[in-house]
């Protein structure tokens, strides 16, 4: 039975392999709650009627990477039907799917992580790694990543003279990834932690910096990442900004109306060197920040 479109009714996006909200996110739902609003978690790739609400709100959908083409197809269908209900929206979210919009904001001027993109779309001989490394001057190794991912999957480090042991599953990667593959230089500040700096409505909301184990360069939970509230210095804050914008830029989307954005990277040099920037998925931490979930529950409510 199809429900009438109302402003109170909020759809909070996972997937249909955990489609229960995180415990995070229970925390946006009670906001929600609060402000008069009927909340529901639906799974993205589940059959639903969307038309049911006013607002759709992507979470932890944390399968799209697994399935890319048939969530770009869903972004576009959402829109179609039901434009200005999907947060973020829906330009800004297929931008951010693969992570070649890194190119986009360093031409743009934000400081990125260097990286060289490997295709078998190109045509090309896949490089060997131990070459790649070697020419680039990387002295600490490199990180192989897939262009589409999210949550670490497939992300291993590659130490200095090593490639060779890692070359098989680097071109079977690269082989079963049309999107391509990412090479960057492993970063040693990693090790003091990678900054995580949230934005709600465009204006910076609350940062923490998540360290990972002895040992290991993941900062994932999975991995034995910890997570600790910290105060950024205002260049990081002026830094991360200057992502989001470079991002409106590029998809013709207003500062304001990025509904949440996270901004990871390291300090080097005393600035922002980015990692990703983070519009469709992300863990926002609310749990670390008193009164986060409140002020995102008003922007949506009230937009």
């Amino acid at each position: 039975m199809a429900f009438p479109l109302s402003n109170s009714r909020v759809a909070l996006i996972t997937y249909s392999g955990v489609p229960a909200i995180t415990t995070d996110d229970r925390l946006l739902r009670d906001a929600l709650v609060a402000r008069g609003a009927e909340v529901e978690a639906r799974p993205w790739d589940a059959k639903t009627d969307w038309s049911c609400f006013h607002r759709i709100i992507l979470r932890s959908c944390w399968n799209f990477h697994h399935l890319p083409a048939e969530f770009r197809v869903w972004i576009d269908d959402v829109k179609a039907r039901h434009d200005g209900s999907l947060m973020n929206g829906p330009a800004l979210v297929q931008w951010s799917v693969d992570k070649r919009y890194l190119r986009d904001l360093e031409a743009r001027g934000v400081a990125v992580v260097p990286t060289i993109w490997v295709s078998s779309a190109d045509g090309g001989e896949i490089p060997e790694l131990d070459s790649l490394i070697a020419e680039q001057g990387w002295v600490g190794g490199a990180v192989v990543k897939p262009a589409i991912s999210a949550t670490a999957h497939e992300t291993w480090r590659v130490a200095l003279n090593d490639g060779s042991a890692h070359q098989a599953r680097f071109r079977t990667l690269v082989g079963s990834r049309p999107s391509g593959v990412m090479v960057q230089p492993y970063l040693p500040e990693i090790e003091e932690g990678e900054w995580s700096l949230i934005f709600l409505g465009g204006e910076f909301s609350h940062a923490v910096r998540k360290v990972p184990a002895a040992g290991e360069f993941r900062v994932q939970h999975d991995f034995g990442g910890s997570i600790e509230r910290c105060e950024p210095e205002a260049r990081l804050v002026e830094d991360a900004l200057t992502v989001l914008r470079a991002a409106g830029g590029a998809t013709d989307t207003g500062v304001a109306d990025i509904l949440y954005a996270r901004v990871d990277g390291v300090v080097r040099n005393g600035g922002l060197l980015l990692m990703e920037l983070e519009l469709i998925e992300p863990v926002l931490f609310f749990a670390q920040a008193p009164g986060a979930a409140a002020r995102m529950a008003e922007l949506i409510v009230s937009r």
